[in-house]
This record gives structure tokens, C-alpha cells and sequence, in this order.
């Protein structure tokens, strides 16, 4: 897979004005041959949208040549040349300079190659848009090998997406080789954060500016500790599911691994009080998964199955879109409403997330079951929350799309995609405009533009970030290390509302 004898490009600097010099190969002479067409470069940095502070977006030449020539033109003459070989890696101060020069406008990519005869090709120009809408500056997130063998070597990353710069959050070989999954940030805020460890030294890390602290979600009224997050926009409470989780195995190339709940409940968390409640509308026998909040903290959406019957039920399950008016802080809730019905349409759907203005609501929908990353048919479909229509967005491919995130002004979304190579899941970007329409997607820009020929990593819960995490690697480990917080359950529940409890008790020996 990785390429041999990469070539680097030569990047000479001249003094004072003069700017960038070109190489020994010389410029493409005026009467180079016109190539009608666009060059292929990988990856597919061309007719993107992007934002004003992201990363160079360096890139390779997929075209014939023994040397190459790259104009980035801007407006009003803004630009600079590079020359070399077909490897393209574009220094930082001039790409920036070129992204604020462009930034509401667009810019363009002119290749020439020398052929090795030494004339010269000239490609038609690659045009991208820049957004007057800058993206957070971070982006978190899980690497993990794609083989379940190879689980035991994972870590949570954070990555500058203003730069190359990346850094460990955690890193399971700090940990005893525990499993590191589940991290959520609230309202983007990188003080505000938490991350489950399981297998080894159990328990949910929390960190918020007031303290940070392990906890013991897992009380005897319920059937596991919290699984999937969603921080409440106080980011004071924190919802998940509980789940009882199994994996199987298939040889379908479709979706060779299957993760499936055969019960699940939503409860709700309080940091302050460690508290855990819940109520007997989202602890039912069915199975209600993926809690997410809308941003106004009203309405906590899930997905919803029926109770498994059976094995091929507890894999096959479809899954409807749920939302219950929720709050919290007075701990009431409402009457449920279900926005899209599995039975109805025959698809499954999961991972629900509400763009921060409220209107959009994106989601994964699938032939089955909730986790997507590995089924080769989830695509990406969206809601207007205004009108309740909902349809698969433009942006999808034939391979797994999966989870999402909004960014904090909810004009960029990033997802997980393997449309790369249909294996490994890659983190894409794309700009969503005030009437809900997005953007060509581009992959997440790496400083060797090899990077996704040679990396054998999944990137998992790409979350985006308004900044640094303040801890360093070494103190969140301490804290892994640290006995947990035990939390309670609200004795106002009843606790035959819980499927969870009353699933327990029908497993005990009698």
C-alpha cells in the first residue's frame, strides 16, 4: 500500500519581493498544450468549499510528467508558485495568506507538467470556494485499528486543524490497555469534557472548569453504567443510554461486524449532584438508544426499537426516530414523538444531531441496526425541523457514512466516511449554507499528502472543538487512575419503569 521513493517538493524562497523561484525545469512555455480537462490529484481537493483557517491542503499529482509546476492564484493577484515533483506540499504563511485574501471568494489551482520529452502540459484550472465561515480550530477523536482483534492499541486525539499539530488526549498503553470510547464535549467548549474507560480501571472521566472527577455511572437501578453521551446545552447534565452491547461477525462484505443492543434505556446524569434519573417514558421494554439534545435543551431526541423476540431480531433491528420534551433542571419530561418510523419507511436510523440554529436535523439511515460505521448502506440524510420532510443528502457515497457533529456555528459539519477505500473511516468536511445546502466534501488535510495510503487507522466520534483541551496527556491519565465517585439514583423513579432493572432480574437464577 505505501508508495516507494516519494518525492518531495522544492520550494525555493527568494529575498525581499520577488517571492517563490521556480526550479531548474523552468516555466511552462506560452505554447504548452491545453489539456482539456482537470487534472486528477489525490486526494480530491477540487470544486470544495473550505474554510478561511484550515491546514494547507497539500495534495498529489495523478498525472503523467518527470516534473510539474503549481500556480494557487487568488484575487487581486494574490498567489504564489511552487515546482517540483508530484508530491505538493504548500507552505503554511503563504496558504494562509492566499485563504484571507480569498476568504468569501475563491481561488484557483493551475498545474503544468513537463512531459519526458520536455514539453509541457498545461491542465485546466481546479477552483475552490472559500467560506467567509471559519471552523473551530480542533478536532478529537478516536484511532483505532480497524481488525476487533487489534483493539487493545487506541487512543483519543486532538488535532489543530489550523495546523498539522495532533496530541494525544489519551492513549490506552497509559491505561493498562483499557478501552477508550465515548468522548463528548459540551457546547464545543474544550474545559468541558468526559470520556468512558472500560475493561480496565471502569469509569466515566469528567472534567468541567469547577472540578474533574471519575465517576461510577452504573447504580443498581440500572442495567450498566452510561454508554453513549450527550451533554446538555447547561453543561451541568449529561444523557446517555444504557446498553446491553454484543458483536458478531460476518463474512457479508456489507457490514462485516455487527453491534447490536439486545436492551437499552435513556437516563439523565447531573454533575453537580451525581444523580442519575430517568423516566418510564425512555425506560420502556423497548430498546431507546443515542440520546442528543436540541440545542435549546427542550427536546432530547433517540432512537427507538421494539424488545427483541429473538437473536435475528436483536441484529436486524430498525430503529425509529424519537424526540420527548425534556427538562432536567425540574426534572420533567414529557410525551414521546416520533419523527420517523422504521415500520413506515423500512429503513433504520441513528446517531440524530440538531444543527445549533435548530432547524437541521442530520442523521444516519440504514437498511439495519444503529451502528453505522461499519454498514456498507448508511447514508446521511437530513430534516428540516420546520416542515418534518427529510431526505438523504447529496453528499453521500456507495460506501458506510457515520457519525456526525455541527460545529459551533453550525456551518460545518464533519462526518466519518469510507469512501476512500471502503475499509477505514476518514473524517470529511463540508459547508453547510443558511438554506441547508452542503458542500462537496474533502477529506481532513494531512502534511504528507500520502498520509491515507499508508495509515491503518480508524477515525472514530470526530467531535469539533472551539480550542485546546487545558489538560495535559499526563493528568488525564492520573485521573484514569483515580478510585470513582459512586453515582446515585433518584429515589423519586419507581424502579419498575426500568426495563434495565426489571431485564437484570429476569436473568438472576431463581
Amino acid at each position: 500500500m505505501a508508495r516507494k521513493g516519494r518525492w518531495s517538493l522544492v520550494v525555493r524562497l527568494a529575498a525581499a519581493s520577488c517571492g517563490l523561484v521556480l526550479a531548474a525545469c523552468g516555466r511552462p512555455p506560452a505554447d504548452a498544450v491545453r489539456v482539456g480537462r482537470q487534472p486528477r490529484i489525490e486526494p480530491d481537493y477540487s470544486g470544495i468549499t473550505v474554510p478561511p483557517n484550515l491546514a494547507p491542503l497539500n495534495f498529489r499529482i495523478v498525472e503523467r510528467g518527470s516534473a510539474f509546476r503549481v500556480r494557487l492564484r487568488g484575487p487581486g493577484g494574490a498567489g504564489f508558485e511552487l515546482t517540483g515533483s508530484r508530491a505538493v506540499r504548500i507552505p503554511l504563511a503563504q496558504w494562509r495568506r492566499l485563504l484571507a485574501a480569498s476568504r468569501g471568494g475563491s481561488f484557483a489551482v493551475e498545474i503544468s507538467a513537463r512531459l519526458a520529452d520536455g514539453s509541457w502540459e498545461t491542465y485546466e484550472p481546479l477552483v475552490n470556494e472559500v467560506a467567509a465561515d471559519p471552523i473551530d480550530s480542533h478536532l478529537t477523536y478516536r484511532l483505532i485499528n480497524a481488525g476487533y482483534v487489534l483493539w487493545e492499541k487506541l487512543g483519543i486525539y486532538q488535532r489543530d486543524l489550523e495546523s498539522f499539530a495532533e496530541r494525544p488526549l489519551l492513549e490506552n498503553r497509559a491505561v493498562r490497555f483499557a478501552c477508550l470510547n465515548c468522548h463528548a464535549f459540551a457546547n464545543h467548549d474544550p474545559s468541558r469534557f468526559m470520556l468512558h474507560l472500560r475493561s480496565r480501571l471502569p469509569g466515566t472521566l469528567i472534567v468541567t472548569p469547577q472540578r474533574a472527577e471519575k465517576v461510577n455511572t452504573k447504580t443498581s437501578q440500572t442495567m450498566s453504567a452510561g454508554v453513549y453521551p450527550a451533554w446538555h446545552p447547561n453543561g451541568r447534565h449529561i444523557a446517555y443510554s444504557v446498553n446491553l452491547i454484543t458483536q458478531t461477525f460476518s463474512a457479508e462484505e456489507r457490514c462485516p461486524i455487527e453491534v447490536c443492543d439486545s436492551a437499552s434505556d435513556l437516563i439523565v446524569y447531573d454533575t453537580a449532584t451525581r444523580q442519575v434519573t430517568t423516566s418510564p417514558q425512555v425506560s420502556t421494554p423497548a430498546r431507546e438508544n443515542l440520546p442528543a439534545w436540541s440545542p435549546d435543551g427542550r427536546w432530547l431526541y433517540y432512537i427507538s426499537a421494539p424488545r427483541p423476540q429473538d437473536r435475528h431480531e436483536t441484529i436486524e433491528a430498525a430503529y425509529s426516530l424519537v424526540r420527548i420534551p425534556c427538562d432536567p433542571e425540574a426534572g420533567t419530561w414529557g410525551q414521546a414523538d416520533t419523527l420517523l418510523s422504521a415500520g413506515a419507511t423500512g429503513r433504520s436510523y441513528s446517531f440524530p444531531r440538531v444543527s445549533p440554529d435548530g432547524r437541521w436535523l442530520v442523521f444516519c439511515a440504514a437498511d439495519h441496526g444503529y451502528f453505522t460505521i461499519h454498514n456498507a448502506t448508511s447514508d446521511l440524510w437530513v430534516m428540516d425541523l420546520e416542515t418534518r420532510t427529510a431526505a438523504p443528502l447529496p453528499i453521500n457515497s456507495d460506501r458506510a457514512e457515520s457519525y456526525h457533529s455541527w460545529s459551533s456555528s453550525g456551518r460545518w459539519l464533519v462526518f466519518s466516511s469510507k469512501r476512500l477505500d471502503g475499509r477505514y473511516a476518514r473524517p470529511f468536511f463540508t459547508h453547510v449554507d443558511a438554506a441547508g445546502r452542503f458542500s462537496k466534501p474533502f477529506v481532513l488535510p494531512q502534511r504528507d499528502p500520502d498520509f491515507y495510503d499508508t495509515c491503518l487507522l480508524n477515525y472514530n466520534v470526530p467531535e469539533l472543538v472551539q480550542g485546546s483541551v487545558h489538560l495535559r496527556s499526563t493528568q488525564i491519565r492520573d485521573l484514569a487512575y483515580t478510585a470513582p465517585e459512586a453515582a446515585r439514583f433518584d429515589p423519586g423513579v419507581p424502579l419498575d419503569a426500568l426495563s434495565g432493572a426489571t431485564y437484570l432480574r429476569r436473568q438472576q437464577p431463581r
